[in-house]
């Protein structure tokens, strides 16, 4: 319940403050924001100015002073109104906030009175209970001619962490995938608040009452699916290729990333992917397993171990499909599998090498 409370009052306080001032008229400004695990963000702020008395302003310097002094003066503007705004603006909220300009500059100039303002703020998110939230959130002011407007944005484009679970967005953003929010025309910095504790997410879920159906934690996913897998190895390339699918239990996102997690966890991985198919989830991907390499004067061998992240229901190992290979045995004891691959080698270049070696022999005692 306090939840939806909180979300209420956050919506009120969007929608009150975004009639208080009409749209900042110098920029069309479209906002990207990574965040990083430790809570970090990097913002750009694709600018283009549309303003025709600062365009006009612009382009006189461009003709009588050349383009070096019109970029420099189109530069302390992105500052000036850009950068200084945001700071200030979420400065009256955060004073601690901790907004830096990058060591490759602030402004990078682009064509036809276009840039990217670039910064850093190391504390965007901060740790409060074992979540990651906005240390300042809510709309920004635009000071221009010593009036105030809002500093309005087209778009808004937030990138979380991918092993993220989220929490709270407010606003609801417009679009959501894989952890990347779009808001559209708007002029605030969204509530943030995610984690990176599975059990912290699967608690938040079961309070939560928007849900109608009981969210299902992940152990109990696990115990409650058919779990199976098919391993391919490879001796050429020295990886494992790997098919699993559980299957039973409707999935959601959360649940598809905490499988991934734990193969990237358990086994040394190369590359994963994965997609949620009806009440199943499909995740593939190459592994590097430990590897004991044997040669004798007959057969070369491979003796290829891995720990899997789960005790599967079936187990399927296949052989690479060379010719001049066999897979002799595989042995599955509940999380290890164990693989064993042969290569038989010909006879007869051994033999040929032997016979011409043996011939100044032969040919000695025959004139003896």
């Amino acid at each position: 319940m306090k939840k939806v409370l909180f979300l209420i009052i956050g919506i009120l306080m969007f929608s009150s403050f975004a009639l208080a001032y009409e749209e900042q008229p110098v920029f069309d400004m479209n906002v990207y924001v990574t965040v990083y695990p430790s809570g970090t963000a990097l913002f750009k702020i694709n600018a283009k100015l549309k303003s025709p008395v600062e365009i006009y302003e612009l382009e006189n310097t461009l003709k009588t002073k050349g383009e070096a002094e019109a970029n420099k003066k189109f530069e302390k503007l992105l500052e000036s109104l850009i950068f200084r705004n945001f700071v200030n603006s979420v400065k009256e909220r955060y004073p601690d906030a901790q907004i830096v300009i990058p060591a490759d500059g602030l402004v990078k100039i682009g064509k036809n009175w276009s840039a990217v303002v670039q910064f850093k703020w190391y504390n965007y998110l901060v740790e409060k209970d074992k979540k990651l939230q906005s240390s300042a959130y809510g709309p920004m002011s635009f000071i221009y001619h010593n009036r105030v407007y809002s500093y309005s944005w087209k778009s808004f484009y937030l990138l979380l962490p991918k092993d993220a679970y989220v929490l709270n967005l407010a606003p609801i953003p417009g679009e959501f995938e894989e952890n990347t929010a779009k808001w559209e025309n708007g002029d605030y910095l969204p509530i943030i608040v995610i984690t990176f504790d599975s059990s912290v997410y699967e608690e938040a879920m079961n309070k939560t009452v928007a849900n109608k159906t009981k969210f299902i934690p992940f152990d109990e996913f696990i115990k409650n699916t058919t779990k199976s897998i098919t391993l391919t190895y490879d001796p050429w390339s020295g990886f494992v290729k790997f098919n699993a699918t559980f299957e039973g239990v409707n999935a959601t996102s959360y649940h598809e990333t905490r499988i991934r997690e734990e193969f990237n966890k358990t086994m040394k991985i190369d590359a994963i992917n994965s997609k949620i198919e009806g009440n199943r989830v499909l995740v593939w991907g190459r592994v590097k397993p430990d590897v004991k390499y044997d040669e004798s004067f007959t057969k070369k061998t491979w003796n290829a171990t891995l720990t899997l992240p789960f005790r599967f229901d079936k187990v399927n190992i296949e052989a690479p499909g060379e010719k001049n290979l066999e897979m002799t045995y595989q042995k599955t004891e509940g999380k290890h599998i164990t693989v064993v691959i042969e290569e038989k080698k010909g006879i007869c270049g051994p033999a040929l090498i032997l016979g011409v070696a043996l011939i100044p022999l032969l040919i000695y005692r025959k004139r003896r």
